[in-house]
């Protein structure tokens, strides 16, 4: 056996360890814990964004449902108050077109009575010649009227004139007369006595 120091030596092997091979099945089985670890925790992951997932999709689906519903509510309660009012439309346009009809009704039979010819005179009773005819409605009222502005203390002529604007009496002599008295024709302010 040469000295180490020999210079012609070859060079030592290093040593190897001993428990080299122990080393290398604890590596190894420390990696494969670290997998196994990380793949348990992947699987959890995944069944936590799975339940999640699930969550939020029934979320999604309750949320649209109820949309969906309250949609369908408004929806029906529109059209039911649009059909009250078609209905109540119906029945306006109903009432009026009766109406409509009998005005027209009414309209038609006023004109037939328009156009009828007058009733024929009745020649029963002999006309007396000598008899005044009958004063009109519109003459007796005329006829009151100036009474009561006679006793209230008009004169002739205040009398003629609202009997010419209000009843259109062009010739107020007569009835003047038979108011006030043939005495006062020509006297215009004279007035009714009060004695």
């Amino acid at each position: 056996m040469k000295a180490p120091d020999d210079p012609g030596a070859e060079p030592a092997e290093p040593a190897q360890p001993a428990d080299s091979a122990g080393l290398s099945a604890r590596v190894a089985a420390r990696v494969e814990e670290i997998v196994r670890a990380a793949e348990r925790e992947t699987a959890v992951v995944h069944r936590d964004l799975e339940t999640q997932r699930s969550a939020a999709e029934r979320e999604a689906h309750a949320y649209l449902a109820d949309v969906r519903r309250r949609a369908d509510a408004e929806l029906e309660d529109r059209i039911g108050r649009l059909l009250r009012l078609s209905d109540e439309l119906l029945e306006r346009g109903e009432r009026m077109r009766g109406e409509f009809d009998e005005l027209i009704a009414s309209l038609r039979a006023a004109r037939r009575e328009a156009e009828a010819p007058p009733p024929p005179l009745a020649t029963s009773t002999p006309v007396d010649e000598h008899r005044p005819a009958a004063p009109e409605p519109r003459e007796d009222s005329a006829r009151l009227v100036a009474i009561e502005l006679a006793v209230s203390g008009r004169t002739r002529d205040e009398v003629a004139d609202h009997l010419r604007e209000a009843f259109g009496v062009s010739d107020t002599g007569d009835l003047l007369d038979e108011v006030f008295g043939m005495s006062r024709r020509g006297s215009g302010g004279s007035r009714w006595p009060t004695h």
